[in-house]
C-alpha cells in the first residue's frame, strides 16, 4: 500500500514537488533549533533564510503545476499563504513561538499529498 502511493505521488508532476518541500522544511526546522539555542552565525542565518526560500520555491512550483494539470483549492493555496505570511511573521515572536509555528506547517505540507488522493 506504501508503495502504491509513492508511485503515484512520484507519477504525478505536481506533488512531486512537496517531498523536496518537506524535507527543505525538515532541515530547516533543525538548522533554526541549533541557531535559536547554540550558536548564532551569519553564515547560519543566511542558509536558513535560503532554506526557506527554497520550500517556498517547491510550494509556488507545486501550485502553478497543480494548476497546469488539475486544479487547485483553497486549501493548497491557504497551505502557501502560511508559508508566505505565518512563518515569516512568527520570527517577531519568542524563538519556541516560532518553531511551534513551523510545527505546524510541516504538519499542513503532507497535507497537500492527502488533498490529491
Amino acid at each position: 500500500m506504501a508503495f502504491g502511493v509513492f508511485d503515484k505521488i512520484t507519477a504525478s508532476p505536481s506533488l512531486i514537488w512537496v517531498l523536496p518541500a518537506i524535507g527543505f522544511h525538515i532541515v530547516n526546522m533543525m538548522l533554526g533549533l541549533v541557531l535559536a539555542f547554540q550558536k548564532r552565525t551569519k553564515s547560519g542565518i543566511r542558509l536558513h533564510a535560503l532554506l526557506y526560500a527554497s520550500v517556498v520555491f517547491c510550494l509556488i512550483f507545486f501550485l502553478v503545476m497543480n494548476q497546469t494539470h488539475g486544479e487547485n483549492t483553497i486549501w493548497e493555496y491557504l497551505v502557501g499563504l502560511y508559508f508566505i505570511t505565518a512563518i515569516p511573521l512568527s520570527k517577531r515572536c519568542d524563538a519556541l513561538v516560532h518553531a511551534f509555528i513551523t510545527m505546524v506547517g510541516l504538519t499542513l505540507l503532507p497535507l497537500l499529498i492527502i488533498l490529491q488522493f
